[in-house]
């Protein structure tokens, strides 16, 4: 106690020194102006310490550098801005004075130090606000023992110093004001004049605590008697001081929330702790206003009060209403988005909308906090993770990419993806928003697949017609040879296999040009379920029987209109490619129904119209395929399974059939779990019948046939074989040729045996001229393609075709009929 009591009364000594000498030197005088003053101050300090320089240095914290306000000798200072921004830094955060030997441990600061050419330094806190801080600095002071006694006139002269340089500040601005301000200037140099203890308190203390502060200051005691308020609180009541100080708190407050303002000031007092409460104020014109009070019980003149910091806070309260307001129209308007949203922060998701969880089948609160690349397709992960990545960090990356999304329970499915960088909540975030393109890839990847299979096709068919003519040699010459041979020749045998052998090719260049959209040769009305049972019986006489058989066929099921034997083809071949896949057993189930296709599942089939159809779906559970597997299943000459005899063309023949037929084919398989082929046909319904023609004697007069083919060996082997039907024949190479053979003999030509493809007036041109010349003339086009693989030369049900190769005895049954037919239509 005794310490504590010397202490006070060295502080008293050391303050009563100060006023006796601030009051020698006279720095209160009213002839001294508050600048002029400062500099006396700085002089005297200077002289005292053999300063080469003092400066007062002051940093507006709002402000990118510090300024110099005083400077003794009037030069520039040596010292960068960024290292006077350090200094009033460090001397505010240490609160106390700084020398050479402090600030040279600091290697930040010593950096800035040793460009100075300084020697010595000494740094003073003088005075801070919530806006600015001021220090003194004293450069290359007396060296030596000085340095305590330098010290200690600072810290004695430093209030003053303070005072001095904030009522210059004063003075500068109160120069500006208007009536009301000018009095108050009067106010604060009747203080400076009066140079008392009390004015240095009132001017230290209540112009930095009261006047300075932004917001609303109010002392009162415990039963809330107003002691003392500031300016600021003043003008949000619309009291004037003294008015104010007349009254009691309670005046000041609705009289519904007197009783919790009571309650909140007794919690204070009781606790001596601080706290806050958001109410409402009484203004002196019975309005009333939101406020937020920040009140604490603390020590003044002697007394324990509260001080209350009061701040309006009715424009703020209104803005977060808005903001709150603003915030569910946002996430009104995210949530109706048709897109997914999503925003993600250092790869972590921080928010979505419902269309991203219906996107991945995800629930938010399974998504909000999970790594957003572990919601993306392995391999499309690091795409992903670096454009975002680069993104958030600000770099230039494309801001729209596809990838592919993990689905809850599902596979994958693809998203299109739009991103940008934003700040959100003052770290950089990246904002964005996903379609479901999955559809548009599905047809991207089937157009690309049947573009393919169409290139395919047309390859297919080209070495087809071309291996057909040659064929048509072949199978010709040993047809003739046959029919002129004796059963028992020694040759017969020989010739017999060349034409079994040019047959099976002949049949392969079919299956080629099947694939390649081969014709429907025979097109008739077709019920499939007698077709699926036909297949099915005799698989059952001829399957393995650790196969099991299951068949479902629908009742009432729709015709369609087409090849019967090539249908019959489609489902055996199906068939036995499940069979194939099944070599330890299994079952393979078959199933007919009709179905009804809308413009949504049409739209993911290249080609396909909606409406009805017949539906035939085959499953197995057999090894199922990979991904590389069912991109190619439909390709020609493809198998999975050579080593057991696999030509591979058996679904590409499914493939040609079905599309030229009009429908599709669908294949979902897994590997180690099956596969489903499921293919559709349009429905047919008729729309009337024709009446059969009765068959007329040919007319013997007409006996010859115009022949036009670029192939020799089609020429002299086709002149053979329609000898050999009683025909006279008239063979030509080019289209020029046989007009002018049919001008000359037209009257005895009965059929034009004509080949579409020809060196220079095609075929079609070619009959074109020979239409002209007689409208009735009977044309039978043969070509190695199919009625269906050429549809530029060939128009499919409106004209007679043969395809090449033929063989004797059919080409003559077929012209016979062909010739039949047309003498009836003429007569």
């Amino acid at each position: 106690m005794l310490r504590l009591r010397r202490k006070k009364k060295a502080d008293e000594r050391s303050t009563d020194l100060l006023f006796e000498w601030a009051a020698e030197k006279d720095f209160f005088s009213q002839s001294v102006d508050p600048e002029e003053r400062t500099t006396r101050l700085l002089v005297e300090i200077q002289k005292r310490s053999l300063a080469e320089q003092v400066a007062v240095l002051t940093w507006q914290v709002s402000e990118p550098r510090a300024e110099t306000l005083y400077l003794l000798p009037n030069e520039s200072i040596s010292l960068h801005p960024v290292a006077q921004k350090l200094l009033l830094n460090k001397v505010w955060k240490d609160n106390l004075t700084l020398f050479w030997d402090d600030l040279i441990k600091d290697e930040k600061i010593a950096s800035h130090l040793s460009t100075t050419g300084w020697n010595s330094l000494i740094i003073h806190p003088l005075y801070r606000t919530d806006n600015y801080i001021d220090a003194l600095f004293v450069i290359n002071h007396a060296p030596g023992n000085n340095k305590r006694r330098i010290s200690e006139f600072i810290s004695f002269v430093s209030s003053v110093l303070a005072l001095s340089i904030q009522n210059s500040r004063l003075y500068i601005q109160l120069k500006h004001k208007n009536v009301e301000l000018e009095a108050w200037v009067r106010h604060v140099e009747d203080r400076i004049e009066d140079g008392t203890k009390k004015l240095l308190e009132r001017e230290y203390q209540y112009q930095a605590l009261f006047e300075g502060a932004h917001d609303g200051i109010l002392v009162h005691s415990a039963d809330g008697v107003l002691i003392e308020a500031n300016r600021v609180f003043c003008t949000l009541v619309g009291y004037e001081k003294n008015e104010l100080l007349h009254l009691n708190w309670n005046q000041l407050t609705l009289t519904d929330l007197l009783h919790e303002q009571e309650e909140f000031f007794q919690k204070i007092v009781r606790k001596e702790k601080s706290a806050s409460l958001e109410t409402y104020l009484v203004r002196k014109d019975g309005s009333s206003f939101l406020a937020e009070l920040s009140s604490r019980f603390v020590r003044f003149r002697g007394e324990l009060v509260v001080q209350s910091f009061i701040r309006n806070i009715s424009q703020r309260h209104l803005i977060e209403e808005r903001l709150r307001e603003s915030k569910e129209r946002y996430q009104i308007l995210v949530e109706a988005s048709q897109v997914g949203v999503f925003i993600i922060h250092n790869g972590i998701i921080e928010f979505v909308n419902s269309v991203f969880e219906q996107f991945t089948g995800y629930k938010k609160k399974e998504l909000i906090g999970r790594n957003f690349f572990d919601m993306i397709y392995p391999e499309d992960r690091d795409m992903v993770s670096s454009r975002e990545t680069q993104r958030e960090k600000g770099s230039n990356v494309p801001d729209h990419y596809e990838a592919r999304f993990i689905q809850k329970g599902k596979d994958w499915c693809w998203g299109e993806v739009r991103a940008s960088r934003i700040v959100l909540d003052g770290h950089p975030s990246v904002l964005g928003n996903v379609m479901d393109i999955t559809k548009r890839k599905q047809l991207e990847i089937k157009l690309v697949e049947s573009q393919k299979m169409e290139s395919i096709g047309t390859l297919a068919g080209g070495i087809a017609h071309d291996f057909n003519n040659l064929l048509g040699g072949i199978l010709g010459y040993a047809s003739l040879l046959l029919s002129d041979m004796p059963v028992d020749s020694p040759y017969y045998d020989d010739v017999h296999t060349i034409a079994e052998t040019a047959k099976r090719a002949a049949d392969l260049t079919n299956r080629l040009l099947a694939f390649a959209r081969g014709g429907k040769y025979q097109v008739t009305t077709v019920a499939i379920n007698d077709i699926a049972k036909d297949v099915m019986d005799i698989l059952s006489h001829s399957t393995d029987k650790s196969i099991a058989l299951e068949t479902s066929y629908s009742r009432n099921l729709w015709q369609i209109r087409g090849d019967r034997q090539q249908i019959h083809q489609v489902i055996m071949n199906v068939c036995m490619n499940a069979i194939e896949a099944m070599p330890n057993g299994g079952k393979l189930t078959l199933s007919t129904d009709n179905v009804i296709l809308d413009e949504s599942f049409v739209q993911t089939q290249l080609g396909l119209k909606a409406g009805d159809y017949v539906r035939v779906q085959l499953t197995d559970t057999g090894t199922g395929m990979d991904v590389k597997t069912k991109a190619r299943v439909f390709e020609p000459f493809f198998t999975t399974s050579p080593g057991r005899g696999g030509k591979g063309l058996g679904l590409s023949v499914v493939y040609g059939i079905v599309k030229n037929h009009e429908g599709t084919v669908v294949l979902d398989s897994q590997l180690g779990k099956g596969t489903k082929v499921v293919i559709y046909l349009p429905r047919y319904i008729k729309e009337g019948y024709g009446q059969d023609q009765g068959v007329q004697d040919v007319n013997q007069e007409k006996r010859t046939i115009l022949l036009i083919d670029d192939e020799e060996v089609i020429r002299q082997v086709g002149n053979r074989m329609l000898g050999k039907g009683g025909y006279d024949v008239i063979a030509v190479e080019t289209g020029e040729e046989a007009i002018e053979k049919f001008r000359t003999f037209k009257d005895k030509i009965c059929l034009v045996l004509l080949d579409l493809i020809l060196p220079t007036l095609s075929g079609r041109d070619t009959a074109k001229n020979l239409r002209e010349i007689d409208p009735d003339v009977v044309i039978v086009f043969t070509s190695g393609y199919g009625p269906q693989d050429r549809p530029d030369l060939i128009k499919s049900g409106e004209e007679y075709f043969i395809q090449k190769p033929f063989q004797t005895d059919v080409l003559l049954k077929t012209l016979h009929d062909i010739i039949e037919s047309s003498q009836v239509s003429n007569q």
